[in-house]
């Protein structure tokens, strides 16, 4: 297998062709996706908006003020005593293979749209604006030079999966981060070597489970990670398995620092049931 480094102008790469029998509307809503903004109403409030969004709903929703740890990016309560250097409870009991995370929104209404929207109606045309978002994010969190890694990878979604979307959403993603953060997006550095379940249909407890050892490096990489600073992108963090597993595998392989860079983080249940 060999490594391509993409360039995000001109990449069709995590992108396949529709089957003979995905049927018309698919086509048409794979191609309004495209379309962006002149199909397609504010994703949020439904009035005509920009890159995916009006003004209205980005001053009033994209201002994220939430604490979070530094290396999971979940939320923390806004007593924290040192906001310089912030980590939650988990993570200092138990600590992660990766190294830092960024966020650019918490996971839910009504932003958790924005990635059904663009999962499941395929309004590609949403991706450009959450790597966006999680760019904004890092240059906001003051750690943006310590943030930067050599390259980014998206996480990889199975073959099947692949081929039933017709898009990796976090490939679409990373390709606006790749751009803003000038730095190489390499497309088939890290793969599945299984099918997964959704990990939105297994439980908390069986998650981790789900996909332990679902990831392979290719061959060419175990040589171009070597000590590098690697980030990951992702559309949403819920338990953190996913990531946790990939970030093992590239550590295990050579990688001296792993960053996670998430549009959406889902809420710890102590701050959902307040």
């Amino acid at each position: 297998m060999t490594l391509n480094c993409i360039d995000v102008k001109t990449d069709s790469t995590n992108r396949t062709k529709p089957s003979m029998n995905f049927n018309l509307s698919h086509c048409f809503a794979v191609l309004t996706g495209l379309l962006g903004k002149t199909a397609h109403p504010c994703a949020l409030c439904y009035s005509p908006g920009s890159n995916g969004i009006c003004d209205r709903c980005r001053q009033h929703y994209l201002h994220d003020q939430s604490l979070r740890c530094h290396c999971c990016g979940n939320s923390l309560p806004h007593s924290a005593p040192d906001p310089n250097f912030l980590l939650c409870g988990e993570c200092l009991e138990h600590t992660p293979s990766f190294d830092e995370t960024v966020v650019a929104v918490n996971y839910e209404p009504p932003l958790d749209q924005l990635v059904h929207l663009l999962k499941f109606q395929y309004r590609l045309a949403l991706a450009p604006l959450m790597g966006k978002l999680i760019y904004q994010a890092t240059v906001k969190s003051g750690r943006s030079s310590g943030l930067r890694p050599d390259f980014i990878i998206a996480v990889p979604l199975g073959k099947t999966r692949l081929i039933e979307r017709g898009f990796n959403q976090s490939h679409e993603i990373a390709k606006k981060l790749a751009k803003l953060m000038k730095i190489p997006l390499l497309s088939d550095l890290v793969y599945r070597n299984r099918e997964t379940e959704k990990q939105s249909t297994v439980s908390f407890q069986e998650r981790k489970k789900n996909v332990h050892n679902a990831f392979d490096l290719a061959e060419t990489g175990r040589f171009s990670i070597k000590e590098k600073h690697i980030g990951i992108v992702d559309d949403v963090m819920t338990t953190g398995h996913t990531l946790e597993e990939i970030a093992r595998l590239l550590k295990k392989s050579g990688a001296k620092r792993v960053t996670n860079f998430v549009f959406a983080r889902t809420l710890p249940k102590t701050l959902q049931e307040n």
